[in-house]
């Protein structure tokens, strides 16, 4: 599903250019649950957001599903991310004025009416399996932040997408909620979608196929973490 080569992402400080990230090779089959794992500042994030195309490059080729994303127009890329990835972001994303239930269809927004209604109808079991059924009238500020992270979760399944990107899913979550999540990603990842999350718990990650390690932006083939 996701080919990378000789990816480089820089970042402009002042005069000073920052490698952010300098991927070699990366690749990600259709149906699998990968961990990245690394240090704080090690790329995680970036890498995440390039494969979410929330996020540009300055060298290196991207194809997703064997289609090079540097040729799509933004309106193209736009369609691809809202048809095919979902997200859950480590800074929630949720819109203020919105209220969680509004928040969790923002995906489907853009859908023909027929397709928006079968989403509407998706929500309660995917609300009741997060335990937020309660919270869905209420907007993002009057939520706890582990309740947020559930919210943004919901959203990132609420289309259907084929590739799920999590960056700190569980992050805000105690020990109980955290694998509730969990156990949904897997549960995605059984019915054949690919999950691509980042995490610095060991624990999360050896619940995923393959874990591969990040640092100072490289992914070292050698320091792939072999799952115990």
């Amino acid at each position: 599903m996701i080919t990378l080569n000789g990816i480089q992402k820089v970042y402009r400080s002042g005069e000073t250019d920052f490698i952010a990230l300098e991927i070699a090779n990366f690749t990600c089959s259709k149906g699998e649950m990968l961990a990245i794992v690394g240090e704080s500042g090690s790329g995680k994030t970036t890498l995440l957001r390039i494969l979410g195309l929330l996020d540009n490059f300055e060298a290196g080729s991207y194809q997703f599903n064997q289609q090079e994303t540097a040729q799509l127009s933004a309106k193209e890329q736009a369609k691809l991310r809202n048809q095919e990835i979902g997200f859950v972001l480590q800074t929630f994303g949720l819109i203020e004025d919105y209220t969680v239930k509004e928040n969790i269809l923002l995906p489907a927004k853009y859908l023909p009416r027929g397709e928006r209604a079968a989403k509407i109808n998706h929500l309660a079991e995917i609300a009741e399996q997060l335990n937020i059924s309660e919270q869905l009238k209420k907007y993002p500020r009057q939520l706890s932040r582990g309740q947020q992270q559930r919210v943004a979760f919901a959203r990132a399944l609420i289309n259907d997408a084929n590739l799920i990107l999590a960056d700190e899913p569980t992050g805000n979550l105690d020990s109980s909620n955290s694998q509730r999540v969990i156990d949904l990603l897997k549960q995605e990842h059984q019915k054949g979608k690919t999950v691509i999350l980042v995490t610095h718990d060991q624990a999360i990650a050896q619940q995923c196929d393959r874990i591969v390690g990040i640092k100072d932006g490289k992914i070292n083939e050698n320091r792939h973490f072999e799952k115990e």
